[in-house]
């Protein structure tokens, strides 16, 4: 399945229509769905895909040499294997000089790894030959290897990259589409488990209840998923100890910096070069109030880490002894106790800004997020500036289902919470998500309901297929 990724599609496109020499780094984490994206793209096109894997650079270029000859046409080029990356890029520089050409090299970072001169021989080949061919040159690869490397300063590189796309998770209203037949609770429940990361959500059979996926995707000895934590962070990482640690303390309530640096035994001067990584490659993020107010805290970002901390490290030890059922019938309770409701509050974010609610509330919001401050918080605060003065949007999340006295009981008091937040708007609009809230509940102007029918109509109007045109 394909799902989405039409932004990134159009923007691909638009490089590859511009006739100009492209050089195009395309990164991200592990399963996220990179190798996918170009595949999509890249049907119709004069295009070459190669995926490079960790052996010799010797052998590595011969079986480059044999598929790129088969898709030349080459003989020559199969009786004489390339032996440098120069030789490629002179060879690509040819080919690409009068016509268009997509050279795309997935996992590039393992090329680099065993060429250490692959970087600098692109740059000056970049320079004297392929900044003046038609070719269209695709790098695709992990995070910590693009952001430390292809993309920092001191690298060759620097300066010739015409265009770098970092894919990012599908959000929850996306991921809504590989579990289309999923009731709209265990459809948030898949998202809750695995999150945006297409890799693990196909592997998500539609046909059996989310909770006998789960047991046996994760929860089972030897399940598919039971160490993806660990293959994740050691494919992208070199000190996998201390990003383990962090992200175990994180998901065991250390929030703030001094508890994170107290629980993992980190130094204070080392610990944000940690964090730092752990941010750049989406996994961890520093949740600051939305406006001014309380004090930041952090979070695992990524779903599907998130449970996998919350539970593996505490249940490993009973999963591989086979009490699967066990460990389920417990880990369901605290999920839908403490991580439904948490991603109920991200789908109402994501919802108000996806149209027909855009439309229907009458926001465009520029900033959008949480906010709190000392015992008050408030699930929804989404700003307006494009009005002057703004329009201010608040909002709160309820999994659970309400009757009419309780929904307004709820809006009255997330009224009273909004006379705290440092803004003046001209406007202030309410908006109350709940599973399921009784018809006729009294609502005063500028108020709104939205339910878990509003989110399955929203979600799977994301469930299109994309139609791609290619020339």
């Amino acid at each position: 399945m394909f799902v989405d990724r039409k932004a990134e599609l159009d923007w691909l496109e638009e490089k590859w229509r511009s006739g100009k020499p492209e050089l195009i780094l395309v990164y991200g984490r592990r399963r996220i769905g990179k190798t996918r994206l170009l595949q999509e793209w890249m049907k119709g096109k004069e295009a070459f895909y190669f995926i490079a894997e960790e052996i010799p650079e010797k052998p590595l270029l011969e079986r480059l040499s044999m598929e790129l000859a088969e898709f030349t046409g080459d003989e020559l080029l199969a009786e004489r294997p390339f032996t440098s990356w120069r030789q490629l890029f002179i060879y690509l520089a040819q080919i690409s000089r009068n016509k268009r050409l997509a050279f795309i090299l997935d996992e590039f970072q393992y090329a680099a790894k065993e060429a250490p001169g692959l970087l600098s021989q692109l740059q000056s080949i970049w320079d004297t030959k392929l900044s003046r061919s038609k070719i269209m040159l695709v790098l695709m690869g992990s995070i910590v290897s693009f952001t430390e490397g292809v993309l920092s300063e001191k690298n060759p590189l620097y300066g010739r990259i015409t265009g770098a796309l970092k894919l990012h998770q599908l959000n929850p209203l996306q991921a809504r589409c590989f579990t289309p037949n999923y009731r709209p609770e265990d459809a948030l429940g898949t998202y809750g488990v695995f999150g945006g990361v297409p890799g693990y959500l196909e592997q998500v059979d539609p046909g059996k209840p989310l909770w006998d996926n789960i047991r046996s995707l994760i929860l089972s000895p030897n399940s598919r998923y039971l160490d993806e934590a660990k293959y994740l962070l050691k494919e992208e990482l070199r000190d996998v100890t201390r990003y383990y640690a962090i992200l175990e303390a994180v998901a065991g309530g250390a929030t703030r910096f001094g508890d994170i640096a107290s629980k993992t035994g980190i130094p204070g001067e080392s610990l944000p070069k940690y964090l730092g990584t752990l941010e750049s490659m989406g996994l961890l993020e520093r949740r600051k109030p939305v406006l001014p107010g309380g004090k930041p805290v952090y979070r695992i970002r990524d779903r599907f880490l998130r449970f996998w901390f919350r539970y593996i490290p505490r249940y490993r030890a009973a999963i591989e002894l086979g009490y699967t059922d066990k460990v389920a019938s417990t880990v369901k309770e605290d999920f839908e106790a403490i991580i439904l409701p948490e991603v109920w509050e991200e789908t109402l974010q994501h919802l108000v800004t996806t149209s027909p609610y855009r439309e229907k509330l009458g926001v465009t919001p520029t900033r959008i997020g949480s906010w709190w401050s000392k015992n008050i918080e408030i699930d929804l605060v989404a700003l307006d500036e494009t009005r002057k003065p703004p329009l201010l949007l608040v909002g709160e999340a309820k999994w659970t289902r309400l009757t009419t006295r309780q929904a307004r009981r709820i809006l009255d008091r997330l009224r009273g919470k909004t006379s705290s937040l440092p803004v003046d708007p001209a406007e202030v609009k309410y908006v109350l998500a709940a599973k399921h809230v009784e018809p006729n509940t009294h609502l005063l102007p500028g108020e709104h309901i939205i339910t878990l029918e509003d989110y399955d109509k929203a979600s799977l109007t994301q469930c299109r297929p994309v139609n791609h045109i290619s020339q």
